[in-house]
């Protein structure tokens, strides 16, 4: 990755990691992530860091940063590599550099619901792509079971077919994956970060976002977008992603620790993501948004070559070979 951070964005993140290390009796972690505060995913981070402190006697530390406080995904992700103790919560298209086959994971259409996801993320395919991650990158996972949801298209006007997305700007992730999905399913993708999307839509940078029920209520699409169409295209597994380095300078039973919260509150916060997701879409269609079922055939017809456009064609493979079993 190339990207730099400002010389402020870097200062600033020096003074909290070494303010907080200070407060700390043995190690401290960062924990951040883009989503709001009322995400079931940062609910979970809140129970995680309460049992991690809880089991490790406070031997660790964990402070959370929501909603893109502590800087940009890509920015601590370099502050990871370097062996700094933050956490960041992101999907398999920001570690696709690494380990190309991640990027199946955030694919369109890929995946029919989040049971087959957790399934496959289980396997020893997957194990064997966070192994090499590890050697790539100097990144690991925690957990890789954060489930935050189906994406679904948010617009100002109606969606029904990838016709209908011709000429819409849809902000994207910069990240090939995403680009492409975009493309597919009819739209122009306009690379932006998260915390910017309120303001882009608003000020007609980009027309409509896509995104999962429990993000466009925390970041409050639904006050400036119409309509939000049912397309599940993506389902979105995240995980916990740390500086090996920082991870294996800890003692055994304290990266257990880390591993074994991560794992079993990644499952408890994606059960309540499932649960929020309905309900949700129905605070946000009270609200005067147009929440529609369309039929995906026609999207997922037009999205079924991304795979290979991208060289995934046999992560592809893998991952229905799993799920089928």
């Amino acid at each position: 990755m190339k990207f730099k951070p400002s010389l402020l964005k870097t200062l600033l993140f020096t003074v909290s990691i070494s303010s907080f290390s200070a407060m700390a009796a043995d190690y401290s972690l960062n924990l951040s992530t883009s989503l709001s505060p009322d995400d079931p995913i940062y609910k979970g981070l809140q129970s995680f860091k309460k049992e991690v402190e809880k089991r490790s006697d406070k031997k660790i530390r964990i402070k959370l940063f929501s909603s893109g406080q502590l800087g940009a995904d890509n920015e601590l992700l370099q502050h990871a590599q370097s062996g700094s103790n933050v956490g960041i919560i992101v999907d398999g298209a920001r570690l696709a550099s690494f380990v190309p086959e991640l990027s199946i994971l955030p694919a369109p259409f890929v995946f029919p619901d989040y049971a087959a996801q957790k399934k496959f993320i289980q396997s020893d395919v997957f194990r064997s792509w966070e192994d090499r991650l590890g050697g790539a990158s100097g990144l690991v996972p925690l957990s890789f079971n954060w489930y935050q949801g189906g994406r679904m298209l948010v617009t100002k006007k109606p969606i029904h077919t990838p016709e209908d997305l011709h000429g819409v700007k849809v902000r994207a992730l910069e990240a090939p994956v995403t680009i492409e999905t975009i493309k597919c399913m009819g739209g122009e993708p306009v690379p932006l970060s998260w915390s910017e999307i309120y303001s882009s839509i608003q000020t007609g940078i980009v027309d409509a976002a896509e995104a999962q029920p429990t993000a466009v209520y925390g970041s409050k699409l639904y006050e400036i977008t119409k309509n939000i169409t049912k397309t599940n295209h993506i389902h979105l597994m995240t995980g916990i992603i740390v500086s090996k380095k920082w991870m294996d300078s800890l003692p055994e039973d304290l990266q257990k620790i880390l591993q074994e919260e991560s794992e079993k509150q990644g499952n408890l916060a994606s059960e309540e993501t499932l649960k929020k997701e309905q309900e949700l879409l129905g605070v946000m269609a009270k609200s005067g948004v147009s929440v529609d079922e369309v039929d995906v055939t026609p999207f997922k017809q037009a999205c079924a070559s991304v795979p290979e456009k991208l060289g995934l064609k046999d992560a592809y493979d893998q991952v229905q070979k799993v799920i089928a079993e």
